[in-house]
């Protein structure tokens, strides 16, 4: 963590970017001048005011806001299924194939919004992704409390403050990957007869049914996100064919 000075009162710059400082800059990476924009990210991240960062040594704030731009993931970020928040641990839906119809409504709900809309839902969609280990066998092998509207709120808060947003732009990394790449499987498009819900409900099937086969096949070991990902291509391109 950096610490600075305006005016003898003391400042304190993060040694992460949180999921709600993530959404405030990217909010703002486009409106202003390179000058300003310095300014006025230290003001997020540090919460000095903007009129004292404006009139501060020009190099200090520069070098400050370089600092932190180096902190934002710019490339994928590695997909985390596990980390420790406050004491507490934390764990990636470690078995999709016991997914709730509730869970996956809220997480596709959110993770379609808008971008801008998305950017004030990030902490949220973080909330309903992970959730408190309750047991485990092994580092990736473990289980986690069972999905409640209310905990996950108050979960969704503490993200929003204190989580490392790499964890939750990991997770949508993994997603997209996942989301582009059925679509591209998918049949569903080429049917225009069906009605919409009967696609809906198709494709909830199909994703159970895909999820069964490769989670049964799941292992103590290490499992990355390429790895599932290509497991559950197969497993989808095999559906289809039989189907």
């Amino acid at each position: 963590m950096i610490k600075f000075k305006i005016e003898d009162k003391e400042y304190k710059v993060p040694d992460f970017i949180s999921v709600e400082h993530y959404s405030k800059i990217y909010k703002i990476k486009d409106l202003f001048s390179d000058d300003y924009f310095a300014a006025r990210l230290m003001n997020i991240i540090s919460e000095a005011p903007i009129e004292d960062l404006l009139e501060s040594d020009y190099q200090e704030v520069s070098y400050l806001a370089a600092y932190v731009m180096s902190l934002i993931p710019m490339d994928k970020v590695e997909f985390k299924d596990r980390f420790e928040l406050d004491g507490v641990h934390y764990g990636f839906f470690p078995n999709w194939k016991d997914m709730t119809f509730a869970e996956f409504v809220d997480m596709d709900t959110i993770s379609t919004k808008k971008p801008d809309e998305l950017l004030d839902m990030l902490h949220i969609l973080a909330a309903v992704m992970f959730r408190p280990i309750i047991e485990e066998k092994s580092e990736h092998d473990f289980k986690i409390e069972k999905y409640n509207v209310d905990s996950m709120i108050e979960r969704s808060e503490l993200f929003k403050k204190k989580l490392d947003v790499r964890y939750v732009l990991g997770a949508q990394t993994f997603f997209t990957k996942f989301g582009n790449r059925f679509s591209s499987y998918s049949l569903l498009s080429s049917i225009p007869k069906l009605s919409t819900w009967t696609k809906i409900k198709l494709v909830w099937s199909m994703r159970k049914m895909i999820w069964e086969i490769v989670f049964k096949r799941r292992t103590v070991g290490t499992l990355s996100s390429t790895e599932l990902l290509q497991t559950i291509l197969r497993s989808t391109n095999l559906s289809i064919k039989k189907n």
